[in-house]
């Protein structure tokens, strides 16, 4: 009997030769079940040919040797390796990646461990139970699946089982897992108990993780977390953590990242449980940041630090201990002496690059003072000095407070921020809200103007605010205070304020001043917080900035008015609403609106597009965790 051969090759009388472009070595192939042979160069078959069957746990430690095979003229096969990951590495859509990786065997080796390699779940309600199920099970074994399934049975759990896997092999993918996100799991007490059952047994099979942030924490998970050998990040929620949860982690050495958020009335005592004071310990030489958030009735978290190094026999010559440290997150502590001593024993405040202080309560001028008496010694010239981005909590905390001891507290932050000159991101949350029986708008303090204007390199300068407290307002800037901002910060790239709306083309015409102006943001603003609310708000924002570009841009009038000619301001905010400013824009994404031009107002001459490009923002619906993973792409870039 003749051989068959497809219609393609027998209308190739001399078959162009195969390049082969080799995929990572640590990739490893997942078989189809039915694949008919390829036919080689003569038109020989393998069919007939008897294949040897292989177990899920021999296909396991299988090393891929399969080559991905391109037409030579392919795009993609042309490609060096480093460029080929480089593109493959920027697909960032989970189904983008999932359909590049069914195309063929090769890419699927490359897309796999790129699918897999951040894990997120979460289980807010009962409702999201299903979900959670079907994003764990693809990583549990058979024998893990139905065993779970005898606990309880739930939308979403795979009923049927092929006869010839073997039910203990681990999931080849559950290896590929590096960063695992677990967000709130609160589907009501009855169903608790399965959802937790279902992230320790994914957790038992996950062998090569680098970043965890869970919200979750039982003492099975405890376990797996401190037996990772590549860990590098752990941020911990210890509200609802199960007892004694926390004790196996003070086994954890060289982490790198570590962010702990200990908020409730479940009470998380340091003294008693020693397990995070320990990890630091283990981790004094690689720690390179560190974030502890906590409420004000907590217990410090180096309490009898000088006592733990010695009884971990972890005294050092080094005047600080945390020798590697660079970033410093410190929320809702109390200080007194004892914790500056430790903190002055532990950390090298001079040599942090960024530091966070957010809603301190009791003794925070104790930490301010020690602060100021660092930045402003004899032995600590400006040149050593690292510190380039400080972010500040300014709002007054005005529970049992006296207005002399808000104002010696707010005099305390200028004079820190006064007291060096090395910033290039400054942020200022929730400065000075007022009561709305003053009538007369404060504005900025001169003397935290002149504070800010002390750091002369700032690239980024925000005035923040999450919104307006009830009977509250807001001290909005005006365009006096805007352009001595801008005059005297040269190098400013990104700007967020509020914004005086009755001196917005002033204030445009100011901010037009900013040579190196890349992006604007102008939250809140009176018309967004008045009532009734306007149909456009923002709108009034958007055009009064950009007219007051126009007005100055181009002003020779010859030739074409090219934006990009004359300024860098690539996007204007009201926080709610963003828009994308250019003289040309590209093809819109998914999200973005049809681009509307404006031209400059009198005489017409310069026109400018810009396009909403809200609907491209990640929606925060409140799912147990932050969809845009802040924290975890922070400290996956490094």
């Amino acid at each position: 009997m003749s051989t068959r051969r497809s219609a393609r090759l027998q209308k190739l009388d001399n078959p162009e030769p195969v390049e082969v472009l080799q995929p990572p070595a640590t990739a490893e192939l997942v078989k189809n079940k039915k694949r008919k042979a390829p036919a080689d160069q003569t038109g020989e078959t393998t069919r007939g040919k008897k294949r040897a069957t292989k177990s899920a746990a021999d296909n396991e430690n299988e090393t891929p040797v399969e080559p991905l095979a391109s037409p030579a003229n392919g795009t993609l096969s042309s490609l060096p390796p480093e460029i080929l990951n480089m593109i493959l590495n920027n697909i960032k859509d989970p189904s983008s990646m999932g359909k590049l990786g069914r195309t063929c065997k090769g890419y699927h080796a490359f897309m796999m461990p790129r699918l897999h390699k951040r894990l997120s779940v979460a289980a807010m309600f009962h409702a999201h139970i299903a979900k959670l199920i079907r994003a764990l099970e693809p990583h549990l074994t058979i024998s893990q699946k139905k065993q779970l399934r005898r606990e309880g049975k739930y939308k979403g759990q795979q009923e049927r089982y092929s006869s010839k896997l073997d039910p203990f092999a681990k999931p080849v993918c559950a290896n590929y897992v590096r960063q695992i996100v677990v967000g709130v799991v609160d589907p009501g007490r009855k169903h608790e108990g399965i959802v937790h059952r279902y992230i320790d047994e994914a957790f038992r099979n996950m062998d090569n993780l680098e970043i965890i942030e869970t919200r979750v924490l039982t003492r099975s998970m405890g376990e797996r977390i401190a037996s990772q050998k590549n860990l590098q990040a752990l941020s911990l929620f210890t509200k609802d953590a199960d007892t004694g949860a926390m004790e196996p982690l003070g086994r954890i050495k060289n982490l790198k990242h570590l962010n702990l958020e200990a908020f409730g009335y479940n009470r998380f005592e340091v003294k008693h449980d020693k397990s995070i004071q320990s990890i630091l310990l283990n981790s004094r030489s690689t720690l390179q940041s560190l974030a502890v958030k906590t409420s004000s009735f907590m217990s410090n978290f180096l309490q009898d630090w000088e006592k733990r190094k010695s009884e971990d026999h972890a005294t050092t010559n080094q005047p600080h201990d945390l020798t590697a440290l660079k970033s410093l997150t410190l929320k809702g502590q109390s200080f007194d002496e004892d914790f500056i001593k430790s903190l002055r024993q532990a950390i090298d405040f001079i040599g942090l690059r960024e530091l966070t202080l957010r809603h301190l309560s009791e003794g925070k001028h104790l930490l301010f003072n020690y602060l100021i008496s660092l930045t402003t010694s004899s032995e600590s010239p400006a040149t050593e000095i690292s510190l380039r981005s400080l972010q500040l909590d300014m709002a007054d905390d005005r529970y049992g407070r006296t207005p002399e001891q808000l104002q010696v507290d707010f005099e305390t932050k200028c004079r820190f921020i006064a007291s060096f000159n090395t910033l290039t991101t400054l942020i200022l949350d929730d400065y000075n809200q007022y009561s709305t029986q003053i009538a007369v708008n404060p504005g900025l303090s001169n003397t935290l103007l002149q504070a800010i204007l002390k750091h002369e390199h700032l690239r980024t300068l925000k005035i923040s605010y999450i919104g307006i407290i009830s009977n509250r307002k807001i001290p909005y800037l005006s365009a006096e205070t805007v352009a001595t901002i801008v005059d005297n910060l040269p190098d400013l790239q990104e700007f967020e304020f509020a914004p005086e709306e009755e001196e917005i083309d002033e204030i445009g015409k100011a901010l037009s001043r900013g040579d190196n102006l890349t992006s604007l943001t102008c939250y809140p603003h009176e018309s967004w917080a008045g009532y009734p609310r306007p149909d456009d708000p923002g709108f009034t924002i958007l055009s009064g900035i950009l007219q007051g570009f126009l007005s100055r841009g181009g002003g020779s009038g010859r030739g074409k008015f090219v934006w990009e000619d004359h300024f860098k301001l690539k996007r204007v905010s009201v926080h709610y609403r963003a828009w994308d400013v250019a003289s040309k824009f590209g093809k819109p994404q998914k999200g973005m609106k049809k681009a509307q031009s404006m031209k400059s107002d009198g005489d017409g001459k310069r026109q400018v597009l810009h396009r909403d490009i809200t609907g491209t923002f990640h929606q925060r619906i409140h799912v147990g965790y932050d969809p845009a993973y802040a924290w975890v792409e922070k400290v996956a870039g490094d």
